[in-house]
């Protein structure tokens, strides 16, 4: 995502997003933190972040056998859980957040229907996709 925001290419019209969920998720690079908080601070000043309604955060992958990385499983999550929150503090407040969803680079993991309508239920800790 970072190379698309410093390319400006491929990215859809920012009126497009508005409403919408976005789906995040780590690689198996297992990024640092900072490298994820610098993208979603790149997303925040073009003004992306404020346009969702919701962001779901895949479960991190705490370990990779592409890199010398070691990382404590449940400290690397967290670290990544609190990146997320300060970016959307600081640039979108309103959006619900929910984490550790089983899609992305980790085991188990779930397919999302990529462009289908999403529902977040804060109230009931659900997530229904229609």
């Amino acid at each position: 995502m970072s190379w698309q925001l410093q390319a400006s290419r491929y990215l859809p019209d920012s009126e497009e997003l508005d409403g919408a969920v976005l789906a995040l998720e780590t690689s198996e690079e297992l990024p640092s933190t900072a490298d994820v908080g610098y993208t979603l601070r790149a997303m925040g000043e073009r003004g992306l972040l404020e346009r969702f309604d919701g962001v779901l955060v895949g479960r991190p992958r705490a370990f990779s056998p592409d890199t010398d990385r070691e990382v404590e499983f449940e400290t690397y999550r967290e670290a990544i859980r609190d990146t997320v929150v300060e970016q959307l503090r600081e640039y979108d407040s309103d959006a619900v957040a929910v984490f550790n969803v089983d899609f992305g680079h980790t085991d188990p993991r779930i397919s999302l229907p990529i462009g289908g309508e999403v529902r977040i239920d804060p109230d009931r800790e659900s997530i229904a996709f229609v």
